[in-house]
């Protein structure tokens, strides 16, 4: 594999305990972490601060026991979340953070099926634990009693004064090979399944990234943490550098932080690009810069092609939207839409694309600064290993997974021969890219053996100027599995369709995919179009659940 050139250098850690107990003295009064409350008040946190309070947390929850035991995490992004998560796998328990975005009744589900003993939870989700016993509840808000979160850290520092030496040891115990968190995966199709990932696998990916990124002083996340690619990639990966992490709490508000922090690096996903775009674009309108920043983007487009470099255009609408310092978003989640990527790169931000599965750690590669393809996912970690074995993507290295907690079967059905199957379709260049063309349970296979992989035919169609979002698939048109028709359901950009009746908007995507399907092989061509008047229901990471129709 070509880097072209060298590794940077990064720190490492083995558990979430060595970090806390180097990050004081390592980086002591740097900022380390950075929310803002519903008012938009600035509230920063140093990283003295942040590992004297982490020690404290985890000195009480030591003495409750928690060691060797499971405690769920529910609740949104914030400074006593993140606290919780690494006083909890500091001393050997395993954190179970939950997505909150579900019906109560699978976040129950979630932290039963997970044996959590214990649940740290944010002030809206208490009263899920009102009649769940044998579970006790610690506050993440200042809750007025001896389970919130000033008071267990009161207590925490009071211990910390004659007991830190004691904390220290018990740390120490902690091996790389143990669990240190359960994360569920999103189930874009599946139900969820609970992975087990150790301290190695969760620390080595953490830090490892920025061996193929340069990310900047400042870095954003608005994602949710209870998932591996804003928990890892995200905060501990900011962390572990020593650099200054923006953390969203509500999403309601992420624009408004994002503008607020001003931070050098943002972490994405495609659905949150198409956001900001179109804030952007927005703000153009108002100041009558829309043409001229069309015409800068073809002309971005014209002298890339030919591999020329372009001044980027800039102005105050980016900058009201964006802040003054962006330069690079990283991307990952769901397959990127290259033309979001050039209107970025026509404005001076460089957009790195990513790729990951929970079982990974999550960060399997991504593309680098001064190296890097739109079109592909990037690069692999270090000591990572891909094969391609029938199309799909198989993994081995230090962040692979340990298996799905109390499902020794799907672990078992996970793996080939020591590889972890992805169940993603795809290649790998001579140049060492790796290159994402769909899912293997998508494929539509067809009686005479023809396969289409969906993902390609709705990069496609997201291009008409009506689409919003599309999902492709093989309706059943007889009595066996294989007899399907291709079959498209959309979703209309409200805006754009606005003043038009649903059959205007029916018969215009119709004759643009009528166009479409004379430049596409007749096994690929859309037979059936059905229009779905609400959004498509989206996983935590705002992927699209693929469901049957």
């Amino acid at each position: 594999m070509r880097l072209d050139y060298p590794l940077n250098n990064v720190n490492t850690y083995e558990t979430v305990g060595e970090f806390l107990q180097k990050a004081e003295s390592r980086f002591g009064d740097r900022p380390a972490v950075t929310v803002y409350d519903w008012e938009g008040k600035e509230h920063c946190y140093t990283y003295r601060m942040l590992a004297r309070d982490a020690k404290a947390l985890a000195l009480v929850l030591l003495d409750m026991g928690i060691a060797g035991k499971h405690l769920a995490i529910a609740g949104e992004n914030g400074y006593e979340w993140l606290v919780m998560f690494l006083a909890c796998c500091s001393v050997g328990a395993v954190a179970l953070p939950v997505d909150v975005e579900q019906q109560d009744e699978k976040i129950l589900q979630c932290i039963r099926y997970g044996d959590s003993c214990m649940a740290a939870v944010s002030r809206e989700y208490e009263f899920l634990f009102q009649d769940f016993p044998g579970c006790p509840v610690l506050c993440l808000w200042d809750a007025h009693s001896d389970n919130s979160f000033p008071s267990l850290l009161l207590r925490g520092y009071e211990a910390l004064k004659s007991r830190e030496e004691e904390l220290n040891l018990a740390m120490d115990k902690v091996q790389a090979d143990e669990t240190a968190v359960i994360i569920y995966t999103s189930g874009t199709l599946n139900s969820p399944k609970p992975v087990m990932l150790s301290h190695g696998n969760i620390m080595f990916n953490a830090c490892h990234a920025q061996a193929l990124v340069e990310a900047g002083d400042k870095a954003y996340t608005c994602l949710p943490l209870y998932h591996a690619y804003s928990l890892v990639c995200g905060a501990l990966n900011v962390l572990t550098q020593g650099q200054h992490l923006g953390l969203n709490g509500s999403v309601k508000n992420w624009m408004r932080d994002l503008r607020l922090f001003c931070p050098e690096m943002i972490l994405l996903v495609p659905m949150m690009m198409e956001s900001l775009i179109r804030s952007i674009r927005l703000e153009q309108k108002r100041d009558g810069t829309r043409e001229e920043a069309k015409k800068a983007l073809k002309r971005y487009q014209s002298r890339k092609k030919y591999h020329l470099s372009c001044s980027p255009f800039v102005h105050d609408a980016l900058t009201r939207v964006l802040g003054d310092s962006v330069s690079l978003i990283i991307c990952g989640g769901a397959q990127q839409n290259e033309r979001l990527a050039q209107e970025f790169g026509c404005y001076g931000i460089c957009v790195l694309q990513g790729y990951g599965v929970t079982e990974c750690g999550p960060l399997i590669s991504v593309n680098r600064n001064r190296r890097h393809r739109e079109n592909s996912v990037g690069v692999l970690l270090p000591e990572t290993r891909v094969k391609i074995r029938d199309g799909e993507i198989l993994v081995k290295g230090p962040s692979v997974f340990k298996g799905y907690y109390k499902a020794d079967g799907e672990t078992k059905k996970a793996f080939s021969d020591g590889w972890f199957c992805t169940g993603d379709l795809g290649y790998m260049d001579r140049k060492g890219f790796l290159y994402i063309t769909g899912r293997k349970k998508n494929l539509v296979v067809f009686s005479n053996g023809k396969k289409v992989v969906p993902e390609e035919l709705e990069e496609l169609i997201l291009q008409i100027p009506l689409v919003r979002e599309v999902m492709v698939y093989g309706a059943s048109n007889g009595q066996t599995a294989d007899d399907v028709k291709l079959s498209a359901v959309i979703y209309a950009d409200p805006q754009k369709t606005r003043g038009m009746t649903s059959y205007e908007v029916l018969e215009r995507i119709q004759e643009e995919i009528y166009e479409l399907n004379k430049k596409l092989p007749f096994h690929k061509r859309i037979q059936l179009i059905r229009m779905t008047e609400a959004e498509f229901k989206k996983t935590s990471i705002y992927k699209i659940k693929r469901g049957r129709f």
